[in-house]
Formats: C-alpha cells, sequence, structure tokens
C-alpha cells in the first residue's frame, strides 16, 4: 500500500494488484470510520478479485467538501494513467463521490449504490436523514454544484428512500438507474444478501455490465432475501397488519439469518403490545451483534413501550456513549429520563444536543424541559413525540453506518 496523497482532510492510498490495466477508485461511506488507520471502501474485496484500487479516505463524514480533493484527484490521475478502465465506486456518501469526482479522477466507468444529490438543506430541504451533518459542513461550490461528468453512471437505489435524490442527479446527468423498491437505504445491503454486489461491481468494470438484465435478476431474488421481506413488511400499512406478520416471519426463516429480519419482527410484536416476545427476540440480537449501537436503540425502544423505563436506561446510556456525536441520541436519552422523572439529568442530555446540532426542535424540548412542574405534563408529552420521531429518523442513517 501506498499514500498517494496525504493531509490532514483526505488520504488516497494505491493498492495495485499484478493487472495495472483496470483500477476502482472507491470513496468512503458514511460512518466506515474516522482517521486513516483503516482500510478503504471495498479495500478486502478488491483485493482478493485481483484488482487494483485506489481508495479515497476522508477523515469525517463530510462528504468530500475539502479544499484539496482537486489535487487528491490528480494524484489518482497520475497514477492511472495509461489504464484501460478506471471505474470510481462508493456507495451513500461514497456514492455522492463517484458521480461528482469522476471526471477529475479521470474515470471512464462509474458506480454509485444509494447517492444523494446533496445533503445542503438550500439544495435538498427534504433530505433529513443526515441534518446534523449537512448544517455543520461547508458546502463547496465546485463540489456540490451542478452535477458535470462525462461518463454515464450506473445507479442502483431504493426508490422509496433515494428516490427524490437520485432524481435531482438526473437533472443534471444522464445515468443507467437501477431501481429496487424496498431494499432499503443503502442498497449495498440487499445486494450483498442476494449475492449480486460482487457481479454487479466486476461486470461494471469489465464492460460486460447489461442494466436490464441486472435490474430483472435483482428483482427476481427478492423472494431470497430476509432483509427485503423484513424492509417490505415494515413498510406495510396498520390495515395490513397480518400480511406484515407474515412477511416478517418468512423474512426471519429465510436463509442466511440476520439480526435485520429479527429486527423488523421484534419491532412489528411490540407495536401491537406482545412486548416480552419483542423484548425476548431484541436481546438475542443484541447479544448475536455484540450490542451494536442500532439494536441497541430498538431494545430501548421495546423496553420504553413495555414501561419497563428504569431497565431501558443503562442500554439508552451505553448507545449513546458509542455515538456520543449523534445530537438526535442525547434528545432520545433525555426523553427517556424526563419519563424517570430524572429532570436535571433530562435537561443536560438535551442540553448536549443542542451543543451538538442547535436546531429548533432540541431547542424546543429543551425550553419544555426547563420549564420545570409548571410544563411537566406538556413536557411528558412532547417528550414521547420526540423519542418517537427520533428513533424514525436514526435508523435509517444507521443503516448507512452498518453496511459498506
Amino acid at each position: 500500500m501506498i499514500d498517494l496523497f496525504r493531509s490532514e482532510n483526505v488520504v488516497v492510498r494505491s493498492v495495485p494488484a499484478v493487472d495495472l490495466s483496470r483500477w476502482v477508485v472507491t470513496f468512503d461511506n458514511y460512518g466506515i470510520g474516522h482517521g486513516f488507520d483503516r482500510s478503504g471502501f471495498g479495500q478486502e474485496f478488491l483485493r482478493q478479485a485481483g484488482v487494483s484500487a485506489i481508495h479515497v479516505m476522508g477523515a469525517r463524514e463530510d462528504w468530500y467538501q475539502y479544499p484539496e480533493m482537486a489535487a487528491a484527484m490528480a494524484a489518482v490521475r497520475t497514477a492511472t494513467a495509461g489504464a484501460e478502465r478506471i471505474m470510481t465506486y462508493g456507495s451513500s456518501m461514497g456514492g455522492y463521490a463517484a458521480i461528482r469526482f469522476a471526471d477529475a479522477a479521470g474515470a471512464n466507468v462509474v458506480l454509485a449504490l444509494s447517492p444523494q444529490y446533496s445533503i445542503d438543506p438550500q439544495k435538498m430541504p427534504s433530505e433529513t436523514r443526515w441534518l446534523q451533518d449537512s448544517q455543520r459542513i461547508a458546502w463547496r461550490p465546485e463540489i456540490d454544484g451542478r452535477i458535470i461528468c462525462g461518463v454515464r453512471p450506473v445507479v442502483v437505489f431504493d426508490p422509496l428512500e433515494d428516490g427524490d435524490q437520485v432524481a435531482k442527479i438526473q437533472d443534471d446527468i444522464d445515468i443507467w438507474p437501477i431501481r429496487l423498491p424496498y431494499v432499503s437505504h443503502p442498497a449495498s445491503t440487499y445486494l450483498a444478501e442476494t449475492g449480486l454486489l460482487k457481479v454487479l461491481v466486476l461486470q461494471t468494470l469489465s464492460g460486460e455490465f447489461n442494466a436490464v438484465a441486472f435490474e430483472g435478476e435483482a428483482r427476481r431474488r427478492r423472494g431470497t432475501s430476509g432483509f427485503y421481506l423484513s424492509n417490505l413488511a415494515t413498510r406495510q400499512p396498520a390495515y395490513r397488519r397480518k400480511l406484515a406478520f407474515d412477511l416478517a416471519e418468512r423474512a426471519v426463516n429465510t436463509p442466511p439469518s440476520s439480526p435485520l429480519a429479527g429486527l423488523a419482527l421484534a419491532r412489528l410484536l411490540s407495536a401491537e403490545g406482545r412486548h416480552d416476545d419483542a423484548i425476548e427476540k431484541l436481546e438475542r440480537i443484541v447479544a448475536l451483534t455484540n450490542r451494536a449501537p442500532t439494536y441497541l436503540v430498538s431494545y430501548v425502544d421495546a423496553l420504553v413501550a413495555a414501561g419497563r423505563f428504569e431497565e431501558a436506561r443503562p442500554h439508552a446510556r451505553e448507545a449513546v456513549e458509542a455515538l456520543s456525536h449523534q445530537a438526535h441520541l442525547h434528545a432520545w436519552e433525555g426523553a427517556l429520563l424526563k419519563h424517570l422523572g430524572e429532570d436535571r439529568a433530562a435537561v443536560e442530555a438535551v442540553e448536549r444536543a443542542v451543543a451538538l446540532d442547535p436546531q429548533v426542535q432540541y431547542r424546543r424540548l429543551l425550553e419544555a424541559y426547563r420549564g420545570g412542574a409548571e410544563a411537566d405534563d406538556l413536557s411528558q408529552r412532547r417528550a414521547a413525540r420526540w423519542a418517537s420521531r427520533v428513533l424514525a429518523r436514526i435508523r435509517p442513517v444507521m443503516r448507512g453506518i452498518r453496511k459498506a
């Protein structure tokens, strides 16, 4: 491995294989890790496949809004000069970069999984999944302006979750859209589970990729994916509760067994008031996933729904400590502490949320909590509603953190 470029914000790392005629240039997804003492996106897979790779690694989740990106991409072009195929590749935040930097990297192929056009609220006001990050990032017009891309990217996405973002991309450039409803964000989770991710990457790189045939095959494999079935289950309206349970049960019984599939069933059980069953399933999932924060959040949610607030407290604290930079988790913990009657601790939790992200919802919640006894009933109702909205918003973000 050789670092072709390094600054405090960006590292461009080369991992060449025997074949230097084809290169894949990857970009990090959200939550892959801070700093540079780690592997790049897709590094081990590409190494095992014998594909020469360059990994562009950002220091943080900044959507690559760095002044030195032009110099970083120049290093990529120099290293790949003379190659027959150069493909930029990324998922979610990395998909954004794969499209945005394709020309600068000298790419003649682009593969973007669940990409964004932008998360700048001025450009995409409907996008709230990364709201805290979007408000702190200094958006650079030379990077986040109108897309210019001389290549027609292959874009795989769930139109129910990322349709607005991809539509904006299509306003600027032509793409090969592969629409896979109910595979969630990022689409890489579904593709990996169904054995299609490797095929997609290698065929796109080689030039053998057929968009129509691939989309047909990806849709045909939906019934073999517990992840897909669980997403479909959670999308069912209340009047289709029986169908939702049937789909969730099928997801759990579809090999390979996945904690994500079990999570959908547990949530349905909790919503149905079958709290003991839901908590039992979530306890197993939390243990199997080595207490991953996203599953701890759902476990706490189920305990709260069952009225077991005191029992939920240490697990909530653990989830917050694991992701202490996420403002909405501090607000979520504050709601639980308010239920426990710990008014001072609840205020302090929401103060931490406001310090990280001073958006109006957190400030209003903080005002209600500071109101003390006179505003106690109102605070409780607001806390319950806000906790529910926070949990709904964190889950797609956490999916992005889980899956490369």
